[in-house]
């Protein structure tokens, strides 16, 4: 056999494992779940389209939308366990790592939205608390998807409030249905 093409085909076979290895080394690379069912609480198809309205609400805005279930953090605090989970999985969109990230425990009954990076500015207190607000009482019914579906079509319609408007939903710009219904009254 040449020479050369043994050295060859050893190399090719050197940058296909070298390759294969960076595939299997980088997980992160791919996309990473936005919704995150650890509990196990959804079917495949229910949690294929809470993925997939989870992927829409993000897209565009460099501010990913989490919604994660887990079973008990015991006496931990819920917030520093979502900010703690955050950190650990590297979520988030882009360098700031923008994000913000609905957390359940359904074991100890503990809930907790938390924002980073630039969802910090796209989410404040007042629309996390409207958020919350209707997300809570269908938690209470064990509606689990649709308080998954409640908190990301809300997420969605602050990323584009704040794409569209410069600012985020805040109690002076909000023009919520009830608002909506008094100003035509």
């Amino acid at each position: 056999m040449n020479p050369h093409i043994h050295c060859l085909r050893s190399l090719c076979a050197f940058l296909a494992a070298l390759v294969l290895a960076a595939c299997l080394a980088f997980p992160a690379l791919a996309d990473a779940p936005l919704v995150r069912d650890e509990y196990g609480l959804f079917d495949a198809d229910t949690l294929a389209q809470l993925e997939s309205s989870a992927e829409d609400a993000s897209a565009g805005h460099d501010c990913d939308v989490y919604f994660l279930t887990v079973d008990s953090i015991g006496d931990t605090d819920q917030r520093a366990y979502a900010k703690n989970y955050y950190v650990q999985n590297d979520l988030g969109s882009g360098s700031g790592k923008s994000g913000i990230l609905f957390m359940i425990a359904l074991g100890s009954r503990k809930y907790v939205t938390i924002t980073y990076g630039e969802g910090v500015t796209a989410f404040t207190d007042y629309r996390i608390e409207q958020q919350e607000d209707e997300i809570v009482p269908e938690l209470s019914d064990e509606e689990w998807a649709d308080a998954a579906y409640t908190y990301i079509d809300m997420c969605d319609d602050a990323l584009d409030h704040y794409a569209d408007y410069g600012e985020p939903i805040d109690v002076d710009n909000d023009i919520g249905l009830k608002n909506l219904l008094i100003m035509l009254l």
